[in-house]
């Protein structure tokens, strides 16, 4: 695993890609494959220069889409907003996940969404 913002920007639109078609089916939307490719295309690049996702991994954005199709509080739309909503909400959830095994002293496996701080290579 890597942070987002060391992901190659092609295969990290490819991984975007099959993530996105796979939720279109799962809320049940009728897009083209011109239009995936492009929300894409855009979604992936905004996964790597917005900062506040940078040090997230992959396996974190898939997990906010699953939480988001399943417990989202609005009607879930495939577009760039939908999305972001998504992945802030998550965001919060792994920062606070990980404020209770840092901070509280929580055992790591009884935390539900805790990921070992990454290594980062410079």
């Amino acid at each position: 695993m890597k942070p987002l913002k060391q992901e190659n920007l092609k295969e990290l639109t490819e991984k975007v890609y099959d993530l996105l078609n796979k939720t279109k089916i799962e809320i049940g939307h009728n897009t083209d494959g011109k239009t995936l490719a492009q929300l894409s295309r855009s979604f992936a690049e905004d996964l790597k220069i917005e900062k506040r996702f940078g040090n997230m991994t992959f396996n974190q954005i898939q997990d906010a889409f699953r939480q988001g199709v399943r417990f989202g509080k609005d009607e879930p739309f495939l577009n760039i907003r939908t999305f972001y909503k998504w992945v802030y909400a998550h965001k919060q959830v792994v920062d606070d996940a990980e404020h209770q095994v840092r901070e509280l002293g929580m055992p790591k496996d009884k935390v539900p969404f805790y990921q070992e701080p990454l290594k980062l290579l410079r």
